[in-house]
């Protein structure tokens, strides 16, 4: 609504200046920065000073030293300018409706009048209702592609976030004027899927999944085929770790090797070990004769961190400082136990691995009871998927599966190279797009399109999406919500469509987003610490019921259910948006269950303590409302709800849902100041009607808010 009256203002300013003789021309307006004042200024009295002055000044200031000519220049051109604003001022005075127009040092001040505005605002946003800062059709189509999972593998607390940013940006987008699709591409095969299916024939065949939660169990599985696979790597990775940042270690365990030696009790395989931890070099899993030789060293690891952590704890005792150390060895010696329990999977590890690859075979070939075990999972995958995304309140408009996209990638490879913009380099085809582009400085370097052997690689599935969206979809612009790890490799998949010629290229945009971790680090499958989005949302759902039996036990049941599941999905929902996308966000499941403070639950009370207010009135009193003399809260709040259909424009432009997460929280924060310093049903009239407008128009600019974000607005709490 300030851009708005702001470009009123300077409709207004444009026919003065016509008037004046000054010609029409495009300027910047700005808000007046003084609390409690709604105003704009702008600086085009001195663009116009400057304009009229710079050959006069040039003569001028010939010969004079730097400092003085500037002095001078300024002086002018300030004294000409301040001559303009009067001019105009006087001029707008006679014709506008402002409270006052300013002429102060070359700069024009409009303030507009505040009963005006104030009522302007109220009205605007109850008569629009649940379309209070919706923009105008803007005639462009955006699909924006977000959540991505891909079967056979768990949805994560890290998937939420992308879910969330995705979900969020179409709402703002689409209530901002865009006619938006949404789209969600699954990851329905690669070698997560065949890891998964291995792990299931090898190890579960014929074992009854559960009724409910199918994709889980499945995911629980490619967890544990990733384990399996990843045995050796993990164990050498955690030895070399060790070697390399505990010198205690190191030392015990070249004394203990020694011994053996001494004794004849090793073979290679304990040289090689003595040699590489002695000597700080890497130890590598296929290095080893004897399978066993891990398998037996693991227990003599174990003692030497417990003995150490004995002594560390005692240390840590004496010394804060000595805490650090010992943090690190109870993260080591947890990553040990863990290992220790499967380390027998250790001399099986290299038959898995060609099983796998055999395992691949049969998919290639489109082995008839493979493809029927994978379309039978996939659907367990895809039923879970869909559970949570309508609990979570998500809809997509289209789907795309990677299965679908293989051979139609393929023959866009061939029409690349046919093309001449792609090439064959050592075997590969690839898009040189530097060189294509004609750039002297690597930038988005060199992108393989397809594999030696003929198979697929991300590069040929994503040429073929993108192509699909702007050919079958007839989308303007498309966004990707994907992590900020792929923005190169998304760069080059925009530079090589651009190269394909295809105009909407210029418009793809990457939103990308840092990952989720926990406060002890990254989360990871093999390590067994991945968050599952069901047992968050759990959790957060059992803390909601507690909540709202404490703060409204009298609720009915049914009602408490709603409002706790209202509450719970808010506030995971919110602390996802309400962080800025390109910060890795540290999951603590305390924080998340905090009801208090910058979370959704703060804003959403807000809300439902504006609906208690207003069920007191039997009927809103009708405007205008009689406006003077308001308080400092009363302007606050007034000026936040103005800001709305701004926002609202920012963060569809800036394609960034943060924006208008921090407005729901400050005009939450606001209102309850003005809830806190000024009575409503006890204010005598006028004042009474006004303050109930003022509380209504904040609900309905709250529950819009929230609504973009994908969060309800409770009513009572």
């Amino acid at each position: 609504m300030f851009k708005r009256e702001a470009d009123r203002a300077a409709a207004l300013i444009n026919r003065a200046l016509e008037a004046l003789g000054y010609g029409s021309r495009v300027f910047d307006m700005r808000p007046i920065p003084f609390p409690g004042v709604w105003g704009t200024s702008t600086t085009v009295c001195y663009q116009i000073a400057n304009e009229q002055l710079s050959e006069e000044l040039e003569q001028v200031t010939a010969g004079l030293s730097k400092k003085e000519a500037k002095r001078i220049v300024q002086e002018r051109v300030r004294e000409r300018a301040q001559a303009i604003a009067e001019q105009l001022a006087s001029w707008l005075t006679a014709h506008g409706d402002f409270a006052r127009v300013e002429a102060v040092n070359g700069y024009l001040n409009i303030v507009y009048d505040t009963g005006r505005f104030a009522n302007e605002v109220l009205r605007t946003a109850l008569v629009s209702g649940a379309d209070f800062g919706r923009g105008a059709p803007r005639g462009e189509r955006v699909m924006v592609e977000y959540s991505q999972p891909n079967t056979h593998k768990a949805f994560h607390i890290g998937h939420l976030r992308n879910v969330c940013l995705g979900n969020a940006l179409s709402r703002i987008l689409r209530f901002a004027g865009f006619d938006v699709l949404e789209a969600n591409y699954i990851g329905d095969i690669g070698l997560h899927v065949i890891k998964c299916l291995w792990c299931y024939l090898r190890f579960h065949q014929g074992e009854e999944p559960p009724r409910e939660q199918r994709g889980r169990w499945l995911g629980e599985i490619y967890a544990e085929a990733d384990r399996r696979l990843n045995c050796r790597k993990d164990v050498v990775e955690l030895l070399n770790e060790i070697a390399r940042g505990d010198q205690v270690f190191v030392q015990a365990i070249d004394r203990l090797l020694k011994e053996l030696w001494k004794e004849h009790k090793v073979g290679e395989d304990i040289a090689y070990l003595l040699g590489q931890i002695s000597q700080g070099r890497e130890i590598k899993p296929d290095a080893f004769y004897d399978d066993q030789t891990i398998v037996k060293f693991w227990p003599i690891v174990g003692r030497q961190l417990e003995q150490e952590l004995v002594e560390a704890r005692a240390a840590a005792e004496q010394d804060p400082g000595a805490r650090e150390r010992l943090e690190q060895l109870e993260e080591w010696y947890e990553r040990w136990r863990r290992l220790a329990v499967t380390l027998d999977w250790w001399p099986h590890v290299p038959q898995w691995e060609r099983e796998v690859r055999e395992t691949f075979q049969r998919w290639e070939r489109k082995d008839p009871e493979f493809v029927r075990l994978w379309e039978e999972t996939r659907a367990w995958s895809m039923e879970e998927f869909l559970r949570i995304y309508e609990e979570l309140d998500v809809h997509f408009d289209v789907w795309f599966f990677e299965s679908e996209v293989e051979e139609e990638g393929r023959q866009i490879v061939r029409e690349l190279l046919e093309r001449g913009i792609a090439e064959i380099s050592d075997g590969l085809p690839v898009v040189k797009i530097d060189e294509k582009l004609g750039l002297e400085k690597e930038t988005y370097r060199t992108l393989p399109i397809l594999r030696s052997d003929g198979t697929t690689l991300y590069s040929t599935k994503d040429l073929a999406l993108t192509k699909r969206k702007f050919e079958q979809y007839k989308v303007d612009r498309a966004i990707w919500v994907v992590d900020v790890r792929q923005t190169l490799y998304l760069q080059q998949i925009f530079k090589v469509m651009e190269l394909w010629g295809f105009e909407q290229a210029a418009k793809c945009y990457h939103l990308a987003y840092e990952t989720v971790m926990l406060p002890s680090g990254a989360m990871s499958s093999r390590l067994g610490n991945v968050v599952l989005y069901e047992d968050v949302a759990r959790q957060v759902l059992e803390r909601a019921r507690e909540i709202i039996e404490e703060k409204n036990p009298t609720l009915p049941p049914d009602v408490k259910e709603s409002v706790a599941r209202q509450v719970g999905l808010g506030s995971l929902k919110y602390g996802m948006l309400s962080r800025d996308n390109n910060r890795v966000i540290v999951f603590d499941i305390e924080e998340a269950l905090s009801f208090e403070g910058h979370a959704a639950p703060y804003i959403q009370y807000a809300h439902a303590r504006a609906c208690r207010i207003l069920e007191k009135v039997d009927s809103l009193p009708e405007g205008p409302y009689v406006l003077e003399n308001l308080t400092r809260e009363e302007i606050d709040l007034i000026e936040q709800i103005a800001l709305f259909p701004d926002e609202v424009q920012r963060a569809a432009d800036e394609y960034k849902p943060l924006v208008i997460a921090n407005y729901v929280y400050e005009l939450a924060k606001r209102f309850n100041e003005f809830y806190r310093v000024c009575p409503v049903l006890q204010a005598p009239e006028p004042q009474r009607s006004a303050r109930l407008a003022m509380v209504a128009a904040t609900r309905q600019t709250l529950a819009n808010g929230l609504a973009l974000l994908g969060i309800a607005a409770p009513e009572v709490m």
